[in-house]
């Protein structure tokens, strides 16, 4: 079995003892050694050990006080402490227990039992420490799927109050349409009737991309998906968005032809519609504001490039901005400034990982941001 490198400090007041504990282990460990508890405190806070073997007769405080000093501390979860001594009575090795020791080693002992404790004590600091951070990111996971799930049945409840109140518009607009064609045989011509009949056709599409993607988005079924579709549905929905018609944006969009891929519409329509969100709300300080989103396929895969004249992403910062609960957008604003809760990109970076695909950010300060997903085709 491959040994686990590792540091080891020695706490002994004898020379002899140090020295011999040394040559045992100085072939596979780094060794530091101390003389007294006090000293054994002091290295232990700048050379953070592994594995301590610890005296218990030592000059000022004994071993049994600085076991427990050193578990008091906050970087003591994992370390590993041997007590070595040569009394045997059992009340000495359960004080050292009670003081926090590991193990207790009676002296004399042999350096095969001592080197086989320092191993197996090690290998087991490196299990813990690696259960602790599993379970660390079994826990960031838990509550990463927990916030997604609330705010998906959010949103699916919003979505279904919304679906109902873009229907009910449907019969005043029916009416809106149809008076504004009686007005148009009467004022041919007329730019007041043009403009009207005009706003309300954009209406009445925004009403149909609504409801379409409200329905798809409904479903969790697998189904041939047509990006470009998502793409375009995606687009004119931003002419709903409040920012998009508050601060006008110029879209320039390239699609071309590309296969259909597997999978369930709503992670590809949240997934794109995030990442559109994303580069729209990005330019809400820019000068110039134009969004340019293509498709193409290439290499057997289907790439989207979504692209923003926004401030751009520092380098720093590109690392982090798929870790959940990472924003640089306010929790909430009172100027209507964009606000975000740093989950977005990271659901977006999930669904399309889930199909095994990618994001790619290439990103210049000052110019903007470029998103590139790329979503491999199976072949069926």
């Amino acid at each position: 079995m491959k040994r686990l490198s590792g540091k080891v400090l020695i706490v002994d007041d004898s020379k002899s003892t140090t020295g011999a504990i040394s040559r045992i282990l100085e072939q596979d460990y780094i060794i530091k050694t101390a003389a007294s508890g006090e000293k054994a405190i002091e290295i232990n806070q700048k050379y953070d050990p592994d594995v301590i073997l610890l005296d218990v007769a030592l000059p000022g405080i004994d071993g049994y006080e600085v076991c427990r000093r050193i578990r008091s501390e906050n970087n003591s979860r994992f370390k590993k402490i041997i007590m070595i001594s040569v009394r045997t009575m059992l009340n000495h090795r359960l004080e050292g227990y009670a003081s926090g020791a590991d193990d207790y080693l009676v002296k004399p002992f042999e350096p095969e039992e001592l080197l086989a404790k320092v191993r197996v004590f090690l290998r087991l600091r490196h299990t813990e420490k690696e259960l602790y951070n599993l379970n660390r990111e079994l826990d960031r996971q838990v509550n990463l799927r927990t916030r997604q799930l609330l705010e998906a049945e959010k949103m699916a409840v919003i979505g279904r109050y919304t679906a109902g109140i873009v229907h009910n518009l449907n019969n005043p607009l029916q009416a809106i349409m149809g008076n504004a064609e009686l007005l148009s045989f009467r004022h041919p011509g007329d730019s007041s009737v043009m403009a009207l009949r005009r706003a309300s056709a954009q209406m009445k599409k925004i009403i149909g991309t609504i409801l379409s993607a409200g329905y798809k988005n409904n479903s969790s079924e697998y189904s041939d998906v047509d990006l470009n579709e998502v793409l375009r549905e995606q687009t004119e929905l931003l002419r709903a968005n409040p920012f998009y018609r508050r601060y006008p944006i110029r879209l320039i969009t390239e699609f071309r032809p590309l296969p259909l891929i597997r999978g369930i519409y709503f992670h590809f329509s949240q997934s794109i519609g995030n990442l559109i969100k994303n580069a729209v709300e990005a330019m809400y300080n820019s000068d110039t504001r134009e969004l340019r989103i293509e498709s193409a396929f290439r290499d057997n895969a289907v790439i989207i490039s979504i692209s923003d004249t926004g401030p751009g992403i520092r380098e720093e910062e590109i690392e982090k901005i798929f870790h959940p609960f990472f924003t640089t957008k306010p929790l909430s604003a009172e100027d209507k400034s964009p606000t975000g809760t740093g989950l977005g990109l990271a659901s977006a970076k999930e669904m399309i990982e889930a199909y095994r695909g990618s994001i790619r950010v290439v990103s210049e300060p000052g110019k903007g941001s470029e998103f590139i997903v790329t979503l491999p085709v199976q072949d069926s």
